[in-house]
């Protein structure tokens, strides 16, 4: 009996609805996600290749130089030799680096801690859910299409790595730099066939109602200020400083999120409720 509930979408669409009940919405976030995430890695992975390619270059011209001095029967052959060998150890090595750092070591073994992970980010810890159903072997096996259109289903070990959110990003810049847990890059579109509300209710996801996109998330601003030292240290019998200094972290808490920061008309409302909330407290204790 075929299931009607089964959709076969792009793993893209599927996180997309882990985080909202509105496709569009749930995409915005995700190209956030990978975008901080390309980020992070984008100097490092310069760094790597950059290192690969030159001893490549460094070791293609031992070879042709030892190989020329053995025909020549010229001296130095066997230094040039040895050279090209080292070289060739070297890139393995370098090679070796970068799967070590995706997967926390040659081979992937358990899933490692994204680099992109913000445990206070509603849409990552959504996208981190469906991950996490996804590095089991009983979920429904993500897959990509062959050229002549096969289907060529991929492990569980392919959501293990740090860079997993590449899987989902929109194009493939940020996959590029993926290494799947077995050969080297794999940059593919996957594909997901499944019961999508069931995945979202069996990994316990709570994907954002839809509506309109906030431009500001004012909530989770003012959250951040809870127990923070400098708002418990603010003497609210001040009349002039406190509001300021309430706008200046919230306005640090927007910068350190890379988010646009509203202007300090629209900040000196909040700051006027949260001075007010802080002076009601204090004084309704005994």
């Amino acid at each position: 009996m075929v299931d009607d509930r089964k959709e076969v979408l792009p793993l893209r669409i599927v996180a997309a609805r882990f985080i909202s009940t509105d496709d569009q919405t749930g995409l915005a976030e995700l190209d956030r996600i990978t975008a901080e995430a390309w980020r992070i890695i984008q100097k490092r992975y310069w760094i790597w290749t950059s290192s690969f390619m030159t001893t490549a270059v460094v070791t293609a011209g031992a070879v042709l130089i030892g190989g020329a001095l053995t025909v020549g029967k010229a001296p130095g052959a066997d230094l040039a030799t040895l050279l090209g060998l080292g070289g060739a150890a070297l890139m393995i090595a370098i090679g070796a680096s970068w799967r070590v750092f995706q997967y926390g070591g040659m081979k992937a073994r358990s899933p490692q801690s994204p680099v992109y992970a913000d445990p206070s980010d509603l849409a990552v810890r959504n996208l981190e859910r469906l991950f996490a159903i996804l590095q089991l072997e009983s979920t429904p096996r993500p897959f990509y299409y062959s050229r002549n259109g096969a289907r060529r289903y991929v492990d569980h070990r392919y959501f293990f790595g740090k860079l997993r959110a590449a899987h989902v990003a929109k194009d493939n810049t940020i996959r590029s730099a993926l290494f799947g847990p077995v050969g080297l890059w794999f940059d593919r579109e996957l594909f997901l066939e499944a019961d999508i509300d069931k995945l979202i209710a069996d990994a316990k996801a709570e994907p954002n109602r839809a509506g309109a996109p906030k431009k500001y998330d004012y909530t989770d601003a003012v959250i951040s200020l809870i127990e923070h030292p400098e708002v418990r240290a603010i003497d609210i019998t001040k009349k002039r400083g406190n509001q300021t200094r309430i706008i200046e972290l919230l306005e640090d808490w927007y910068d350190s999120r890379r988010r646009e920061i509203p202007s300090r008309t629209q900040l000196s409302s909040y700051a006027k409720q949260i001075l007010e909330t802080i002076a009601k407290n204090r004084s309704s204790k005994p």
